[in-house]
């Protein structure tokens, strides 16, 4: 899978909390967005590229 916004294949991460984790919650840790995956949809939850 790649990141929605920078295309990177690497350091794409599932985004765990101290409260539990959503296992189609994604984090980029190149550019920090984070997206779900469902489906073979994305829907961006937020975009830190400037």
């Amino acid at each position: 899978m790649k990141c929605p916004i920078c295309s990177t294949s690497t350091g794409i991460e599932i985004d765990m909390h101290a409260d539990g984790y959503a296992d189609n919650l994604l984090e980029c840790t190149r550019c920090g967005t984070m997206w779900i995956e469902s489906f073979e949809e994305k829907i961006l939850l937020n975009n830190k590229v400037a």
